[in-house]
C-alpha cells in the first residue's frame, strides 16, 4: 500500500525539497527531514519562487518524486508537476475545454487539465507572458533538457519576456563563472530565443517594455513581478509556474481563476504599520506578513509616499516568504477596497527582530550585492549619488537590466561607479548566479528576498542592511 503524506505547512518547492533525496529541507518547516519520495502527497499549496515548477523534473529524474500530489487549493506552481509526469488532483474537478484546435495538442491538454483542477471559469487570450526559470543554477540539467526538447516543437505566439539568467551573458568570464556552467546556461538561452522569447533577462519586465494595462489578463512567472502588476498596475496574473509560462506563451491562452477574478483580489487582512524609513523596512514588512499570512491579500495602512523602489521591495518580499500575489495600498492600488474584518499590527520592533533573525553575521562581508529585484535607473542614480567621492572597501556588485546599459554607459554613472569600485552586471542577479562557486561565503544585501535565497539556495551567510548602512560600513571617503 502506498504511503500517504499530509504536508501540514506550505512548501517552497525551489529551496524546500532536496532534489537528490526527496526530503523536505525547508528552514523551519514542521516536517523537515521527511521524504516525499514515492508517496501520495496532500498539500494546501506552495510558497516562494515560481521556478519551483522545474524541481519536479529533477525529482522525477532522480527517482524521488511523489507518486501523486493532491492539492487543496489552486496553485499553478504545484500543478506544473503534471508537465513532469507527476499526477496532480484536487477535489471537485469539472472538465474545462479549450476550443481552439490550432493550439498544439499536448499544450492544450495541459491547459485543460489545469483549468479543470483549478475550477477555472474558462480561458482568456493573453498578449503578455513573462518567463521565469531561466538560470541553469536553479533549473539544472533536467530543466535544461526539457527546454531543449520542447523548443524543437513549439514557437511562441505572444510577447514573452525572460527572467534573469545565471550569469552576465556577455561578461560571464570576468564575473568568474566556470566555463561549464556558462555553456549550459547558453543552451537554455538558445532554447528560449529559438521559441521566440524576448531576451530581456530581467525580473522587472514592466520597466523594460512588457507593461500590461489595467484589467489585462496575463501569465507571468516571476513572483515579485506578479505582485507588482496586480498591486500597482491593476493587471491580472496568478503566481504562475515557470514551466506553465512556456506553455501559455506558445498557446496564447491561460485559465481564468485565482487573481483573474474580482472576488480573489479583495483584501483579506488589514496590516497597520507606522510610517517606515527606508527600503529595507518595506522589504521586512512584506516579508513579515508573508511569513505569518502566506496566502493573504494584505491591505497596508499607515504607509506614506511609497516609492517605486519600496513597491518593488514589497512585491518581492511577500512573494518570497509566502505566496502573496497582490496587496493593497490606498492611493496606489487601482482596485476597490472593501471592509476587512481581520487586522494585524506590525511594529518597527517586529521588523528589527526579523532583520536580526535573517542576518547571520555582522561586519566582514566578502561581497555587497544590490539589485533583487533588479535596480531601476532611479535606484542606480540614488546609489551613485550616495557613493560619489567614496571608495568601496569590499567588492560591490550591482544588478540591473541590460536595457539600461546604454543610458548607464553614456551618463555620469559609469564614471561614478568605476571610481567607487562597483561592478555592474546585467542579465543576472545574486540569487540565480552560482556565487558559492566563486569563493564567496559572506554576502551583504538590502533585499529580504535575496537574503532568503542566498541562505537556502546558495548556502551563504547573509548580512541584511539598508543601503545607507551598507555605505557607512563598507565604504570610505577617497
Amino acid at each position: 500500500m502506498t504511503d500517504e503524506m499530509v504536508i501540514t505547512s506550505p512548501i517552497s518547492w525551489l529551496d524546500g525539497v532536496d532534489v537528490r533525496t526527496g526530503r523536505i529541507v525547508q528552514e523551519g518547516h514542521p516536517q523537515r527531514g521527511q521524504s516525499i519520495a514515492g508517496k501520495i502527497v496532500r498539500i494546501k499549496g506552495s510558497t516562494g519562487s515560481t521556478v519551483g515548477a522545474y524541481i519536479f523534473f529533477a525529482l522525477k529524474r532522480n527517482n524521488v518524486a511523489p507518486l501523486k500530489i493532491i492539492v487543496e487549493e489552486p496553485d499553478s506552481v504545484t500543478i506544473a508537476a503534471e508537465l513532469a509526469g507527476i499526477p496532480v488532483e484536487i477535489r471537485g474537478v469539472r472538465e474545462v475545454r479549450l476550443e481552439d484546435e490550432s493550439v498544439e495538442e499536448e499544450l492544450r491538454r495541459y491547459l485543460e487539465r489545469e483549468a479543470s483542477i483549478t475550477g477555472a471559469e474558462g480561458f482568456a487570450r493573453v498578449r503578455s507572458v513573462h518567463v521565469s526559470g531561466v538560470s541553469y543554477a536553479t533549473i539544472g540539467d533536467s530543466g535544461r533538457e526539457w527546454l531543449s526538447e520542447i523548443s524543437r516543437r513549439i514557437r511562441f505566439r505572444v510577447t514573452a519576456t525572460t527572467n534573469p539568467a545565471g550569469m552576465d551573458l556577455v561578461d560571464w568570464n570576468t564575473m568568474g563563472i566556470p566555463e561549464g556552467f556558462a555553456k549550459k546556461q547558453m543552451e537554455i538561452v538558445d532554447s528560449l530565443i529559438s521559441m521566440g522569447a524576448v531576451p530581456t533577462f530581467t525580473c522587472i519586465p514592466y520597466l523594460v517594455g512588457n507593461l500590461p494595462t489595467y484589467g489585462e489578463r496575463v501569465c507571468w512567472g516571476e513572483s515579485s513581478a506578479v505582485a507588482f502588476i496586480n498591486s500597482v498596475l491593476g493587471a491580472r496574473s496568478n503566481r504562475e509556474g515557470a514551466t506553465k509560462t512556456i506553455v501559455v506563451a506558445a498557446a496564447g491562452y491561460t485559465p481564468v481563476y485565482g487573481k483573474h477574478l474580482d472576488e480573489n483580489r479583495l483584501p483579506s487582512i488589514r496590516v497597520e504599520v507606522e510610517p517606515l524609513e527606508d527600503v529595507l523596512q518595506h522589504y521586512l514588512l512584506a516579508y513579515y506578513v508573508g511569513l505569518h499570512y502566506p496566502d493573504s491579500v494584505p491591505l497596508y495602512t499607515g504607509l506614506k509616499r511609497v516609492s517605486l523602489a519600496e513597491l518593488k521591495a514589497m512585491s518581492a518580499a511577500g512573494a518570497a516568504s509566502g505566496s502573496i500575489e497582490m496587496f493593497h495600498i490606498p492611493g496606489i492600488t487601482p482596485n476597490d477596497i472593501s471592509d476587512v474584518s481581520r487586522s494585524l499590527k506590525v511594529t518597527k520592533r517586529d521588523l528589527s527582530l526579523l532583520r536580526e533573525e535573517m542576518s547571520s553575521f555582522e561586519g566582514g562581508s566578502d561581497l555587497v550585492v544590490l539589485g533583487c529585484p533588479h535596480l531601476s535607473l532611479q535606484e542606480l542614480r540614488e546609489i551613485g549619488r550616495l557613493v560619489d567621492g567614496r571608495r568601496a572597501l569590499v567588492r560591490f556588485w550591482l544588478f540591473t537590466a541590460r536595457a539600461f546599459m546604454p543610458m548607464i554607459e553614456r551618463s555620469e554613472l559609469k564614471r561614478v561607479f568605476k571610481e567607487f569600485g562597483a561592478e555592474i552586471w546585467y542579465d543576472t542577479c545574486m540569487v540565480v548566479s552560482p556565487l558559492e562557486e566563486l569563493g564567496i561565503r559572506k554576502v551583504t544585501t538590502n533585499s529580504a528576498k535575496a537574503a532568503k535565497y542566498l541562505r537556502s539556495l546558495r548556502k551563504l551567510e547573509v548580512e541584511l542592511l539598508d543601503v545607507k548602512e551598507i555605505i557607512g560600513r563598507y565604504t570610505a571617503q577617497r
